[in-house]
């Protein structure tokens, strides 16, 4: 069975609201290997509450990957960061270019999970308009798309592109968030699926089987997991174009 990468996880110690200290981050990074993923992008958050420094991001990640290494843990270890967008004007070009996702071009901006927001949008059509590669991180917990999904469709037109999370589908959030995310699936609007995952007991990092538990509505989704956890996240790492996406297959005859 293909591996998953996991673009959105809150893995590294000490930093946030993921683990605390070493030994938490290795159970969640075991937990996530054994449910088969083979890479995670830690992507701790960049905002005014936890006042993050950029500079401490890639100094942790050495340190969880040279544990796992030393306790035999098959995950590959990479970085970026899961940014409020009320945070961007204030990093220089150089900390952002450490807070891109892997290797490739792409932010991960954090999307409000208030209404108060209303001008997110607009925000974020000026930050693409500066030539800035976007991935918007869980818009399904979004009360301002759930009330406007027009809003979040003219975003994905425009170029960004939406990483919604796993536990949104089987129901962790509850049902609205888990009826627009099925919503989201339906209409070609998601192009990961990650696990932003804080620890390994209350928001574990599990993603593989998430998409099944959404087959009642959307017959054949299933088809459509290596693409959201492997292929496409693959490409966005490496700023590749994303692989077609595959079809549900899933109309009357």
């Amino acid at each position: 069975m293909a591996g998953v990468i996991d673009i959105h996880c809150h893995v590294l110690p000490g930093l946030d609201d993921g683990p605390a200290n070493l030994p938490e981050a290795l159970a969640m990074a075991g937990a996530a290997a054994a449910s088969g993923t083979t890479m995670m992008v830690a992507t701790p958050h960049i905002d005014h509450t936890w006042r993050v420094r950029p500079q401490l991001i890639p100094q942790r990640a050495v340190m969880l990957q040279d544990a796992l290494r030393d306790r035999g843990i098959d995950l590959q270890i990479e970085t970026g960061a899961e940014i409020a967008i009320s945070r961007l004007t204030e990093l220089t070009r150089s900390e952002l270019a450490g807070l891109r996702l892997g290797s490739g071009p792409y932010l991960l901006l954090e999307c409000p999970l208030t209404t108060a927001a209303g001008d997110f949008d607009l925000m974020l059509r000026a930050i693409h308009s500066q030539e800035e590669s976007i991935v918007l991180a869980h818009p399904e917990r979004s009360p301002l798309f759930q009330q406007e999904p027009a809003r979040l469709q003219r975003l994905v037109e425009a170029g960004l592109l939406c990483s919604i999370t796993a536990g949104s589908i089987t129901g962790v959030f509850g049902q609205t968030v888990r009826r627009f995310s099925i919503e989201l699936l339906r209409e070609g609007l998601v192009h990961d699926l990650s696990s932003d995952a804080h620890d390994h007991f209350k928001r574990p990092p599990g993603i593989r089987d998430a998409l099944a538990s959404a087959e009642p509505e959307l017959p054949g989704i299933s088809r459509q997991q290596e693409w959201l956890t492997l292929l496409a996240p693959a490409a966005i790492l490496a700023g590749e174009p994303l692989p077609p996406r595959p079809s549900r297959n899933d109309r009357p005859r």
